[in-house]
């Protein structure tokens, strides 16, 4: 299959292994809740549903919370397009809320952490 695997700085390897399922979490700055209420959770819902389907990432399960989200879903060929698919999805997201709250340039996400779903019942 065809495997590879990135070291990003202050991370743990990378697994990209196309077509596989994988689990993404992604947390707000300092666990600030920006996306408290209906509205703000359906405008980052959207952005997820957005982003994944514009980097061909089939998603299974999701949530998304005042300060996070998980999301479980199926890689495209090119694996390694999760970085800005997450990308999109945070900055997306980021300039929208800033907007809401009238402040500019404030850093909304910390990061994201993904695993590979190696064996089936992970």
């Amino acid at each position: 299959m065809g495997e590879t695997t990135r070291v990003w700085h202050h991370r743990p390897a990378h697994v990209f292994v196309p077509g596989s399922m994988y689990i993404v979490t992604g947390s707000t700055l300092h666990k600030q809740p920006h996306f408290r209420g209906d509205e703000r959770l359906r405008l980052l819902q959207d952005a997820l549903f957005q982003s994944a389907s514009a980097y061909g990432w089939l998603l299974r399960a999701w949530a998304v919370f005042a300060n996070h989200y998980h999301f479980v879903a199926q890689a495209p060929q090119d694996a390694a397009t999760l970085k800005p698919m997450a990308q999109r999805l945070h900055s997306q997201t980021a300039r929208e809320v800033n907007r809401l709250d009238g402040v500019a340039g404030r850093q909304v996400w910390f990061q994201y952490w993904d695993t590979c779903l190696t064996y089936e019942k992970s």
